[in-house]
């Protein structure tokens, strides 16, 4: 363990981000619509009243602090829509982390987060 990289990286994993070398004007694109749709839907969850604030994200995903974090995750995974519940780590209580979806994934969130009582 002490020689142990962090994370593992599988041999398909490996093979996958090598093959992406070959086709960095498709891995380009990919990152200008993850940022593209992470920048709507941070507007869009900006808007909603159960959300307190979206954090700013330079990731595929945007930590969101909610109103009743724990009662939205559970009501969101009884919809079928999957977020992570952070409100149990350090700085983050009362929030959820949302991974940036393609539009009808993000459609789906926004939907289901309007039908939720505040």
């Amino acid at each position: 363990m002490k020689v142990k990289p962090p994370y593992n990286v599988s041999s398909l994993s490996a093979a996958a981000a090598a093959d992406a070398l070959d086709h960095l004007d498709t891995v380009r694109a990919n990152a200008d619509s993850i940022r593209g749709e992470r920048r709507k839907l941070a507007g869009r969850l900006s808007e909603l009243k159960q959300v307190r604030t979206v954090f700013e994200s330079q990731a595929n995903f945007l930590l969101v602090r909610v109103d009743d974090a724990r009662r939205i995750y559970r009501d969101l995974a009884e919809a079928g829509v999957i977020v992570r519940y952070r409100g149990d780590e350090p700085l983050c209580e009362e929030c959820l982390r949302i991974t940036v979806g393609r539009p009808a994934d993000n459609d789906r969130l926004i939907e289901a987060l309007k039908k939720l009582s505040p």
